[in-house]
């Protein structure tokens, strides 16, 4: 049978490894025109450079076969990715990154196949319009949907998770990116999460990303503030809040972040967004911040949360269908060394991170 190698597999491939088309002609010494044509399908990759390219890329031939969707930001098919970051992130860092996390989608989508996971809750999708943009009535409302007590949720991830979304640490090699979030067909809401964030921001950021599932399947250019205003709602229902921020400092935002596990900062923004600090006051608090260097690293570790659907996922693979590590390694299209340097560490906690 023959070998059809799928052009957008090579794409993946080369950018999952932070490489150009250049550099990766420099490792098969061949010219860039050739590794282009053969990414755009007009040439055929003969067996031996099958060979050439599995040994390149660090990737079993068979990963080049596969035939799986590949999506980019925004509305890709019927396909959402979102992510958070910072304006100043390199293109070439956000290439590699997405690469990355469309092969651990595939991933996800490969392991799935053979196991059902249950949930008791799902995410909804709620029509901002239908809201008259009324954000906060949609973060109370699936705050009401997940029967979530009063006061602070006390494990975010794991709400998520028991709605049948799957949350993954990531190490995207930077600070620069907190979040990436996937919506696609077939599949549970995916969420991945920067695993150098503090317990705080985490936390935020993953509400973040919920808010775009909840509300974006049609992307705007409003969307970035309507998820933070989720967010912020979600996480720090205003009712709630209200009373508690008559008399804002320093003092109250810390004791506050240790009650509600989410950033000073966040709770600043919050008491300002209700009209319970003044302009001054909150310019005032935001400049003592700064002296203090809280804008860099705040008081009051908030613990950060450990996602566990994918570890239960992966277990039922080991230890169910008894898949040892050479099998699981060709269910993924990996190799086995990087198999087990994903989901194989010394803890037996799954963990993904940005192949240098």
């Amino acid at each position: 049978m023959n070998k059809v190698v799928n052009p957008d597999m090579i794409i993946l491939a080369r950018e999952s490894r932070g490489l150009t088309q250049s550099a990766l002609a420099s490792l098969l010494s061949v010219t860039q025109a050739a590794i282009s044509k053969m990414e755009s399908d007009l040439l055929p990759v003969s067996p031996d450079m099958l060979k050439d390219l599995s040994e390149a890329l660090c990737y079993p031939e068979h990963f080049f076969l596969l035939d799986e969707k590949i999506y980019g930001p925004g509305i890709s098919g019927m396909g959402i990715i979102y992510h958070r970051k910072r304006k100043t992130i390199p293109l070439k860092t956000i290439t590699c990154i997405q690469a990355q996390t469309n092969i651990r989608r595939i991933h996800i989508s490969k392991l799935l196949r053979n196991v059902e996971m249950e949930s008791p809750y799902e995410i909804p999708h709620y029509d901002i319009d239908e809201y008259n943009g009324n954000i906060q009535e949609i973060a109370r409302n699936v705050r009401a949907a997940w029967r979530l007590p009063d006061g602070p949720i006390k494990n975010l991830t794991g709400s998520i998770e028991s709605a049948g979304g799957i949350v993954i640490k990531f190490d995207f090699g930077t600070t620069k990116i907190d979040a990436l979030s996937e919506y696609c067909p077939g599949l549970p809401p995916i969420f991945f999460i920067n695993s150098k964030s503090p317990g705080d921001r985490l936390r935020f950021t993953l509400a973040h990303e919920l808010g775009h599932i909840v509300m974006h399947r049609v992307p705007n250019q409003d969307m970035e503030d309507e998820a933070d205003r989720f967010a912020s709602e979600f996480l720090m229902p205003s009712i709630e809040m209200k009373p508690l921020l008559s008399n804002v400092t320093l003092s109250v935002l810390a004791n506050l972040k240790m009650y509600w596990k989410v950033s000073m900062a966040s709770i600043l923004m919050k008491a300002h967004d209700l009209e319970k600090i003044s302009s001054r006051n909150y310019s005032y608090l935001w400049m003592q911040m700064s002296k203090a260097g809280y804008r860099r690293r705040e008081p009051v570790n908030v613990p950060s949360e450990e996602p566990t659907t994918f570890k239960k996922l992966m277990s039922r693979y080991k230890n169910e269908l008894n898949h040892n590590l050479s099998e699981i390694s060709h269910v993924l299209a990996l190799n086995e060394a990087e198999t087990k340097l994903l989901y194989f560490q010394e803890n037996n906690a799954p963990f993904l991170s940005v192949v240098k």
